[in-house]
């Protein structure tokens, strides 16, 4: 029988790799490491002052907050590609510096923030684990009802517009799910460890799988077997104790560790070294495109092509407004 206060690190453990399946598997693919970063450390004021003002029961409710903002800023951000670079190190820089400056006015309160940024495994209780429980099983199923559009984005934007898959509302539910996996997982692994499973798990679901859901399974997987075995290897007995956050953390990297070396493997029984596609894997454009229904093989030149002449003609049609409308108020000018 499993000590309530062992079993709710691994039923939140679970429910965490359940989510981060799909939310890493999408980073990995939009290249978005950067902005997942983002949202980890921004969440970090929200979440101080929820500790502040309702004490743990607050954190999530806080954090939400700031999830919220981070997640619209990073969504405006991503219709400017050029300058969202840049905008996303402002968001990162800006958020993270407040979250410090109210740590240290509202000072450590015994250690509570201390938790915040690396969690407290062993200190979920019930309440806390039916919250981060319901809010991360809320961002999986976000995920999972815009995965086909989410797909089509991550490859191809130009071609997933021509498909009709409205952009801003993806980039909404993509920047949302992952808001909620940091918000909720703060109280478990902490702010600064949560981007380990926002990351580590979709690269390691690359290496070893040929399409896009193939990728979430293995990338959950991951997220699983490392977050289980990391807690497991915490609860041994050695000479001084062990963060289980940190042997979480581990274990999801000896996940992605063991995930490079079947590759390398795989690649040298095979003979085609120079034919996998890379070092962030050998995802088949062919397959997703089955996947998701939007053009990614083939047809993507012909695709981009559509994109740029519909943009192309709207922009003549603006022009042709302009001058009509000109044209009418010079000709009320001269009648009046």
């Amino acid at each position: 029988m499993i000590a309530p206060y062992l079993l709710r690190p691994i039923i939140v453990l679970g429910l965490l790799a359940l989510a981060s399946g799909p939310a890493s598997t999408l980073v990995n693919l939009r290249r978005a490491e950067f902005s997942a970063e983002t949202m980890v450390h921004g969440v970090f004021p929200g979440i101080v002052v929820g500790m502040a003002v309702g004490g743990r029961g607050a954190i999530i409710p806080g954090g939400a907050v700031c999830a919220a903002l981070i997640a619209a800023a990073l969504t405006a951000a991503s219709r400017r590609p050029r300058s969202s670079e840049a905008t996303t190190a402002v968001l990162l820089t800006a958020f993270f510096s407040l979250g410090i400056v109210i740590s240290l006015r509202i000072g450590d309160m015994s250690g509570q923030l201390e938790s915040l940024m690396f969690g407290r495994l062993l200190d979920i209780t019930p309440s806390r684990m039916w919250t981060s429980g319901a809010v991360l099983v809320a961002a999986f199923l976000l995920l999972l009802a815009t995965w086909r559009a989410q797909v089509a984005v991550a490859f191809d934007r130009e071609s997933a517009a021509v498909s009709g898959i409205p952009l801003t509302w993806i980039d909404v539910a993509f920047n949302a799910a992952l808001g909620a996996i940091v918000v909720a997982a703060s109280t478990a692994v902490g702010v600064l460890l949560v981007v380990g499973y926002l990351v580590v798990p979709g690269a390691c679901g690359r290496l070893l799988a040929a399409g896009t859901r193939s990728m979430a399974v293995w990338a959950g997987a991951c997220a699983l077997a490392g977050g289980w075995l990391g807690f497991g290897a915490a609860l041994a007995r050695t000479s001084r104790p062990l963060s289980p956050q940190a042997c979480v953390a581990l274990g999801v990297l000896a996940c992605f560790a063991l995930a490079c070396a079947a590759r390398a493997l795989r690649e040298r029984s095979a003979g085609h070294d120079e034919a996998s596609g890379g070092p962030r894997g050998a995802v088949d454009p062919r397959e997703t495109g089955r996947e998701t229904g939007a053009v990614v093989g083939p047809d993507l030149n012909s695709a981009r092509e559509t994109a740029r002449e519909t943009r192309e003609s709207a922009g003549r049609e603006r022009e042709t407004a302009r001058e009509t409308r000109a044209s009418q108020l010079l000709m009320a000018g001269e009648a009046s």
